[in-house]
């Protein structure tokens, strides 16, 4: 899954070598990137590790014209903490192919 990715950022824990979370970006790379991603272990949260890896991938992404991504309204307060603003936008979502797995 990242391996097709524009651009990922990890966290690695230090002691044990895992990774502990991630942040992927795809994008055209002339205009615009999109976040579909940020990922850190249930036991890794709190510790800024999110908002490192989103100051990280936005550096990386810093000549584009727009980053976007969408989020749930329970995460909106910790994107608008990084710089980003609220919008709306419409999805679709297949649930039964969260798991990367297509049914069917």
């Amino acid at each position: 899954m990242l391996e097709k990715s524009y651009a990922i950022e990890l966290a690695v824990d230090e002691d044990t070598g895992k990774v502990v979370g991630f942040i992927q970006a795809i994008s055209d790379g002339v205009l615009s990137a999109y976040i579909p991603l940020l990922e850190v272990v249930p036991e890794y949260k709190g510790r800024g590790i999110g908002t490192a890896l989103v100051q990280r991938i936005f550096e990386r992404l810093r000549d584009l014209y727009m980053i976007d991504l969408l989020c749930d309204p329970e995460l909106q307060t910790f994107y608008e903490k990084q710089g980003m603003s609220k919008a709306s936008g419409m999805v679709i979502r297949h649930y039964q192919n969260q798991s990367g797995t297509v049914v069917g």
